[in-house]
């Protein structure tokens, strides 16, 4: 692992346990260089929070796309819905720092609105994808509109991510309602 590895990690760390306001001081001294080495690698406190929401989606698609690597397109469908509620329901850190980055990139971090643009017209197609190989397969009905499914299914689970704030509880009775119409939709 490189030197912008274990800076990137750290500030992983420190922006899910703090907010992204860490300071540069805080997250070099997690690493025991200077504050230099992180201007040498990010450049800016912006640049910085770019790669870290960068990494955070990363690490999220990859838990994802294992969690729904495996079966017919109904049953990668499903677990791609039933592993993004649980992490977005976890409350870790990591899960409200996404939220958090997420949301600035829309508002308060305009530089990151077209990384978030990106990544969402990627989830989209991964969602219509998996139900057009659902309907390939035989799994999913072939007359429904795969890209009204696959946006349906990033909708929901757009607003599971932002629910955050709810009892877990809530949650849970949401994902699953949801979860019933999906499968009785598909």
């Amino acid at each position: 692992m490189s030197l912008r590895d274990d800076l990137l990690d750290a500030a992983i760390e420190r922006f899910a346990e703090h907010g992204p306001g860490t300071s540069f001081d805080v997250i070099a001294a997690d690493v025991g260089v200077t504050k230099g080495a992180l201007y040498h690698h990010f450049d800016s406190k912006n640049g910085l929070v770019e790669e870290v929401y960068k990494e955070a989606i990363r690490r999220h698609a990859k838990r994802v796309t294992e969690a729904s690597g495996g079966g017919d397109g109904r049953t990668r469908l499903l677990a791609l819905v039933d592993a993004s509620a649980r992490l977005y329901g976890s409350r870790t850190p990591f899960y409200r720092l996404l939220t958090t980055l997420h949301l600035e990139a829309g508002t308060s971090r305009r530089h990151l609105e077209d990384i978030a643009r990106r990544v969402q017209r990627r989830q989209r197609q991964y969602m219509v994808e998996l139900v057009r190989l659902g309907q390939r397969d035989g799994s999913i009905r072939p007359e429904l509109d795969a890209e009204a499914v696959g946006l349906t299914v990033n909708a929901a689970l757009e607003g599971f991510l932002v629910q955050q704030l709810e009892p877990q509880s809530a949650q849970r009775r949401w994902v699953a309602k949801f979860r019933t119409l999906l499968e009785d939709l598909l």
